[in-house]
């Protein structure tokens, strides 16, 4: 068929066909490529950095070839445990029989903040393998933003607390504590720091009041000693900051800044954390730690919703190791474990 026929046909088609029609032949077209593309590329990065000399199963090297997949991926049988594996195995393609583009479209509702019903039907896939999906995505967020980049400069300092929930699990009167005075150990420390260049650490650590010790576990690789720290009168910070030998501006409580330091940059980053966590409508504590990985992943790449940048991440995510199999999810995980 020559250039001509072809447009002429596509011609055709387009001036007869309703909006609608129009709308089911964009929706294949964009499938269409993102199964005969996208995939392709990821599964080719794949097989190109992949190190077939040991079982990722049990670690023995003694392994022989043993066929190839669907997507021509080499596949591998290990003489010593006799499991097969690929490029692919450990990634969220493995065990999967959906197509590329529903992976496509689902991360795409999940990062648009949509509901785990409304990604199922977009990506049409069933709402517990949406729940499962959702759960795996967060896994390698979490697992590509765990190393924060160190910080340079004025840094500023605060914790943000979230309330600890358990959706699905009635707690008993004897479980729940009385109130006390002081910080309620039914909340959970997001530790935050931002410096003047943007850069930024946020970790899930521990419930109630933050200690010293933790702090420093966090911030000791991430602030070096010629930095300046600004943050609140928070006892914890008197040690941290005498461990890690920077200048310390501690602003009083009761007051809103110091010798013309504020901390208005933290304060603009809680806010942001707090509405994106908002948004999913009451966390499980268990995953509180993911949905961070998602927020981080955001952060980093801010025009997420461009189709080049989108690319990348798809690739990256569906390129990385997840360290949730279905294994991992029972009969009675349910909507409630969000």
């Amino acid at each position: 068929m020559t250039d001509k026929m072809f447009n002429d046909i596509i011609d055709s088609i387009i001036n007869n066909a309703t909006p609608d029609e129009i709308e089911v032949i964009r929706e294949k077209l964009n499938n269409y490529i993102i199964n005969h593309i996208y995939d392709s590329d990821v599964h080719e990065e794949l097989s190109n950095d992949f190190d077939s000399s040991f079982c990722p199963h049990c670690g023995d090297r003694h392994i022989i070839k043993h066929g190839k997949d669907k997507h021509n991926n080499q596949r591998f049988l290990c003489k010593s445990c006799h499991k097969t594996f690929s490029a692919v195995t450990g990634t969220l393609f493995s065990y999967s029989k959906k197509e590329a583009y529903q992976w496509y479209l689902y991360m795409e509702s999940l990062f648009r903040g949509d509901t785990i019903v409304q990604s199922a039907r977009i990506a049409n896939i069933c709402e517990q393998t949406s729940l499962v999906w959702r759960h795996k995505i967060l896994s390698v967020c979490a697992t590509l933003t765990a190393e924060d980049c160190v910080l340079d400069g004025t840094v500023y300092l605060d914790e943000k607390l979230s309330d600890i929930k358990h959706p699905g699990i009635i707690m008993e009167e004897k479980d729940i504590k009385k109130t006390k005075r002081g910080i309620s150990d039914q909340k959970r420390n997001i530790v935050c720091a931002v410096d003047e260049h943007n850069h930024k650490v946020i970790m899930v650590s521990e419930r109630g009041r933050i200690h010293t010790k933790n702090l420093y576990e966090i911030y000791k690789d991430k602030i070096p000693s010629n930095c300046t720290v600004v943050s609140d009168s928070l006892r914890s910070y008197h040690g941290l900051t005498k461990k890690l030998g920077v200048k310390w501006i501690k602003i009083p409580s009761g007051k809103s800044e110091k010798d013309g330091y504020t901390l208005d940059k933290i304060n603009r980053l809680h806010s942001s954390i707090e509405l994106f966590l908002h948004g999913y409508r009451g966390i499980s504590d268990k995953y509180l730690n993911n949905y961070i990985g998602l927020y981080k992943m955001k952060d980093r790449n801010k025009k997420y919703y461009e189709k080049r940048i989108f690319k990348d991440i798809f690739k990256e995510i569906m390129n990385s190791i997840c360290v949730l199999g279905y294994k991992d999810f029972n009969s009675d995980f349910t909507f409630n474990m969000i």
